[in-house]
């Protein structure tokens, strides 16, 4: 059952958009936190460089993954009936183009974190200084990607399976009425 569910969310563009582009957020505002520890040391702690490496690398293969999948759920959508209307569509283009090509922020990110493990002084500061700064667009470029995203789902409802209505003779729980 477990593997049935798996295959069926990686089938759905939809699900499979859902299912990859969570890591990658998540990474990319981990990666200014990694970079500032970083700087603390002048750059010179390999391991957490080498850890920063790995943190952008990653996100960028997951913010590729993401946006394979969003593709094609993109192109579900446009063609979804009814038409879109020109809020939804404008949300949704928006929201596309900051996903296309985004694997390659956190991937110039960490050729920048790359020169910091080269044992030239002056060469490792100034890499890592464009490093946290490059980190912090990253993190900024995923968390304005991710509400886009967001908006399209919670906002406008796009991108996400019909709501069935209940298997007939099945009724709903009563509500409760919380007053917190």
């Amino acid at each position: 059952p477990m593997l049935d569910s798996l295959i069926q969310t990686l089938e759905d563009p939809h699900a499979r958009h859902a299912a990859f582009v969570h890591a990658p957020i998540v990474l990319c505002l981990l990666a200014p936190v990694a970079a500032i520890a970083l700087a603390i040391t002048r750059f010179r702690h390999r391991p957490t460089g080498l850890l920063l490496i790995a943190v952008l690398l990653a996100a960028s293969l997951g913010a590729g993954l993401a946006a394979g999948a969003g593709e094609e759920a993109y192109e579900r959508v446009e063609e979804s009936t009814p038409p879109l209307t020109t809020l939804e569509h404008d949300a949704l283009e928006k929201h596309e183009e900051l996903g296309e090509g985004g694997w390659m922020w956190p991937a110039g990110a960490a050729v920048l974190a790359a020169l910091t493990l080269v044992p030239v002084p002056k060469l490792r500061l100034v890499a890592g200084g464009l490093t946290v700064a490059a980190c912090l667009g990253v993190a900024g470029w995923a968390a304005v990607a991710g509400h886009t995203g967001g908006t399209l789902v919670y906002e406008h409802g796009l991108g996400v399976p019909a709501r069935q209505a209940p298997i007939a003779g099945q009724t709903p729980p009563p509500r409760e009425d919380h007053d917190d």
